[in-house]
């Protein structure tokens, strides 16, 4: 059971790997030139970045007492006018740009897109004075620990270590979206252009978590996609062995994007254990509205921009046999389509296939 559990709360090791590789003498054959995925949208895109202090937090992996710092990333059209926001949240070890093509394609739409870096959980963040804080290695430890058979033991430890890195996640959301509407409200620099009316967040892997919870807790966001990330703010107790979940109904539209392995191994585990179900079902069961999309010969990373960015490392570290650039030029397209017809009144969901 942990197999399913680690492949969809992580993205790979590939980030810091990246990383690190980037200051060896072979940035070419790691990072070659490569094509970047298609922009289908009219507006020109502009990009700005901030760094913000939460004065609520102390940052809790530095002894130094500082409050907690992000950094956020801002896509947005150029041109006049109000567009919805979109907020998106890396998987375990990402970056802020892990979904760049993701937000080009968003923003050159009609939308003001915002990529948060959560700090230590990300493979590195350079805030927007220059300062690089490299992710935390001990929370690398934890998100690999316990990934074997299944043991109660192990069970309850991943319990209690999602809920915690949850709790850090959903507190950097809130904050950066409480931030940004503030702005919104002071009509402050391109602000202007939010219609806060109309929100989206999406995250992949523990980012599509993160947003999947904030979209059951607060009464502001209209849609939720969750690219291959467990639902794990789902959980609200462990008993008997086993994750006790959420019986409310989750109460906006969510789209559960995953590979076909995982989601053929979530149901085979299933089948094997009777008093299970992989979480994510059980929340669509329960669902205003649940739609799921399955991409064929898929891996985890092939829901970012990474392995484009470096197909050696990820083909080294583990992709699914698909084109990238295809693949992640279908996600966007997905995701496009989705946020159009829940944030705009535009298109339809008929054009979404079942598999990609």
């Amino acid at each position: 059971m942990k197999s399913v559990k680690k492949c969809l709360l992580v993205v790979a090791i590939i980030f810091i790997v990246l990383f690190l590789a980037g200051m060896i003498a072979v940035p070419k054959i790691m990072f070659p030139d490569y094509e970047e995925p298609v922009v289908t949208g009219a507006h020109t895109v502009e990009m700005n970045t901030y760094t913000w202090e939460d004065e609520s937090r102390i940052e809790t992996f530095t002894d130094t007492g500082e409050n907690r710092a992000l950094t956020v990333k801002f896509w947005y059209p150029k041109e006049e006018g109000t567009y919805p926001l979109i907020v998106f949240s890396h998987g375990a070890f990402g970056v802020i740009d892990s979904n760049y093509s993701t937000c080009m394609e968003l923003a050159s739409n009609g939308y003001v897109v915002a990529s948060i870096a959560h700090p230590y959980h990300a493979a590195f963040v350079e805030d927007a004075n220059g300062k690089v804080t490299i992710g935390d290695m001990n929370f690398v430890q934890q998100v690999y620990e316990d990934n074997g058979e299944y043991s109660e033991e192990g069970e309850k430890r991943t319990y209690e270590k999602c809920k915690e890195w949850m709790a850090l996640r959903t507190a950097d959301m809130n904050f950066v979206l409480d931030t940004i509407l503030a702005k919104v409200q002071k009509k402050e620099d391109f602000f202007v252009k939010i219609d806060s009316d109309k929100i989206g967040l999406f995250g992949h892997s523990m980012g599509g978590a993160t947003s999947v919870q904030l979209g059951r807790e607060r009464d502001d966001i209209d849609a939720v996609i969750d690219l291959e990330g467990t639902m794990m703010g789902e959980y609200i107790d462990f008993k008997d062995g086993y994750e006790v979940y959420n019986e409310e109904p989750y109460p906006i539209p969510v789209l559960d994007v995953n590979s076909e392995a995982v989601s053929k191994q979530a149901k085979e585990l299933d089948e094997e254990h009777p008093n299970w179900e992989y979480v994510n079902y059980y929340l669509g069961r329960n669902a205003v509205d649940y739609r799921e999309i399955i991409f064929m010969n898929a891996g985890h990373l092939n829901f970012t921009d990474l392995p484009l960015i470096s197909p050696v490392l990820a083909k080294l570290l583990g992709v699914g046999e698909v084109d990238a650039k295809e693949c992640i030029e279908n996600v966007n397209e997905v995701v496009l389509t989705y946020f159009d017809y829940y944030l705009k009144g535009e298109g339809s969901l008929s054009e979404l296939q079942e598999a990609y």
